[in-house]
């Protein structure tokens, strides 16, 4: 049995990848996805040339800086915008929550972002030289960013604290009645006490 889920297992990752290159060829074809510069060097990722000038970089705003990434990059990195955006539309997080995703999404993102898209090819070599490709390490600092929101976002301490202050006023305003200095108390089973004249 084991052996037929291996071979399954096999022969689906073959048929994957065969229609994933399908896929590629088609598009190509259909004139979707555009070629290669003729100026590519040999080696160097298709991907990597997509990248914008470093000028355009500079001063574009994050969604398109997303827009020019690879995948699985772009992905991720459309993943982690969305997350931050819900998040500060959904409700108020406490202080720190609110200004990790605003500068998450202000700062961090588009500093990593263009970083990456400032990379020279120089500087792609020697990374690469090193085990250390631009595209992993880009992924990498997606995951770290994507995992800090998330940790801030369970761990939201205003909504822990609402909850908790609710309960001490319920107790107050509910809770038993005893009889004080100025007079008697009387608890009411259907209402607040009142007050004995």
């Amino acid at each position: 049995m084991t052996a037929v889920l291996i071979l399954m297992v096999i022969f689906g990752g073959i048929a994957l990848i065969t229609y994933v290159d399908n896929v590629t060829k088609a598009q190509k074809r259909a004139g979707q996805l555009p070629p290669p510069p003729a100026s590519a060097l040999p080696g160097t990722p298709a991907h990597a040339l997509a990248a914008p000038a470093p000028e355009a970089a500079q001063g574009a705003g994050v969604e398109a800086l997303i827009l020019c990434l690879p995948e699985p990059a772009r992905n991720d990195a459309w993943t982690l915008l969305c997350s931050v955006a819900d998040a500060q539309r959904e409700g108020q997080p406490d202080t720190r929550t609110a200004y990790l995703l605003a500068q998450t999404r202000e700062a961090y993102l588009p500093d990593t972002l263009r970083a990456y898209f400032n990379l020279t090819e120089g500087a792609r070599r020697t990374l690469s030289a090193q085990g250390q490709p631009p595209e992993l390490l880009l992924g990498e600092q997606l995951r770290l960013m994507d995992d800090g929101v998330r940790e801030a976002l369970r761990h939201d301490h205003a909504t822990a604290d609402r909850l908790l202050s609710q309960g001490r006023f319920l107790r107050e305003r509910f809770g038993p009645v005893t009889s004080g200095a100025g007079g008697s108390e009387l608890a009411l089973p259907d209402g607040p006490a009142r007050s004995e004249l």
